[in-house]
């Protein structure tokens, strides 16, 4: 029986990685193909692609439409997601609310990203366009200078050194260990993140994610009940746009995050410290801002409970598990489901709630996902 609630009933994903050897439409293949082994065969309304990169650096538009004669799916409708580095989670919110509005009943959301093949030098051209060029980026600012910014502002403000600041990246790497979907599946040490190459001092290579493909496949519906196994309930979205990084008043806050927190939470009265999260860290500064943001401590004393969280970005986060961008959020999902029902791989807890969070840029477009698992 169909309803007005929209559910999580499957997930899939590939591994992060460098795959020379496959086009964006093999990976969506991949995971389509093992999304239906999985539930069987089920009738979609409509297919939504999260990508971002497919015309600057593939040659190709309308890469929905490509996708779903690729996948057989013609003549159903589908579209394509583009919100910088946010396009993931943007796509189930965009499935989630054609669900909402009765448009359709099943959707199928793919996020899929396909850049490794590509030297530095080039993606970097593509990254620094998440930013405003006629007032950012046509003077060579990208993102990783506005974060380095933030980093040595907060050393400043709270007195950390720049060793301190490494605790993040070094649990992200030990969380990574788990996930057989994870890009870097090795520990790394404090010195090791200190040591590493300077980005934009003091940035460091290994405070940020890793370039990698991948594709990750969602399955929506307004029925629970058309899956043997166990589903979440998508129980609240919000999105958010904030001013750019040089107009806000406080360049340690995340407006955009915070908005977005707020309405998630505002009415559920939840524990956090029981609720799987997986939040956008895609540098290790931004993953101490969010999670103060959110609430899980007070501002300042992020790196110091570090060691303690269990509850965030079991995944390894963008830091470890890999930021194949717009299939990222899409990624977050497919975790989060598999964390709260069967296991992704030996990471399995009975949580009732998870949150996920995704956003481009230092905080430009924010969204977040709020769910429950139905048999709590």
């Amino acid at each position: 029986m169909s309803s007005n609630n929209v559910y999580v009933i499957a997930s899939s994903m590939v591994r992060v990685s460098r795959y020379f050897s496959k086009s964006y439409k093999d990976l969506v293949i991949d995971v389509v193909n093992e999304l239906t082994s999985s539930v069987g065969s089920i009738d979609i309304d409509y297919l939504i692609v999260s990508n971002v990169f497919s015309d600057s650096i593939l040659e190709q538009l309308d890469i929905s439409t490509i996708l779903a004669q690729e996948l057989g799916l013609t003549p159903k409708p589908t579209l394509r997601v583009e919100t910088g580095e946010s396009s993931g989670l943007t796509a189930i919110t965009q499935g989630y609310s054609l669900i909402k509005s009765g448009i359709a009943d099943t959707v199928l959301v793919v996020g899929v990203e396909k850049c490794s093949e590509f030297p530095t030098p080039t993606m970097n051209k593509h990254f620094i366009k998440f930013l405003d060029y006629e007032v950012e980026s046509i003077y060579g600012l990208s993102i990783v200078n506005e974060v380095s910014l933030l980093m040595k502002m907060y050393m400043r403000k709270y007195g950390y050194s720049r060793d301190d600041l490494s605790s993040w990246s070094v649990k992200m790497h030990s969380n990574a260990l788990k996930n057989p979907y994870a890009q870097l599946r090795f520990l790394i040490t404090k010195e090791q993140v200190v040591r590493s190459q300077v980005v934009s001092d003091p940035i460091r290579l290994l405070d940020m994610y890793p370039v990698g493909d991948g594709a990750s496949a969602v399955l929506l519906s307004n029925r629970g009940d058309i899956v043997n196994n166990e589903v979440l309930e998508i129980v609240e979205i919000a999105q958010a746009t904030s001013q750019p990084l040089n107009l806000r008043e406080d360049l340690l806050s995340l407006p955009a995050t915070k908005t977005v927190f707020n309405k998630l939470l505002s009415k559920s009265k939840l524990d956090l410290n029981d609720v799987i999260i997986e939040v956008h860290d895609s540098y290790s500064i931004l993953g101490y801002l969010i999670i103060e943001e959110l609430g899980l401590v007070e501002r300042g004393r992020a790196p110091s409970i570090i060691d303690d969280l269990d509850n965030v970005n079991l995944s390894g986060g963008l830091k470890a598990r890999g930021h194949p961008i717009g299939a990222t959020g899409v990624y977050q999902v497919a975790e989060v489901f598999k964390i709260m029902t069967t296991g992704l791989g030996d990471i399995r807890r009975d949580s009732c709630w998870g949150l996920i969070h995704n956003m481009s840029a230092v905080d430009n477009n924010s969204v977040g996902v709020l769910v429950r698992r139905c048999s709590c």
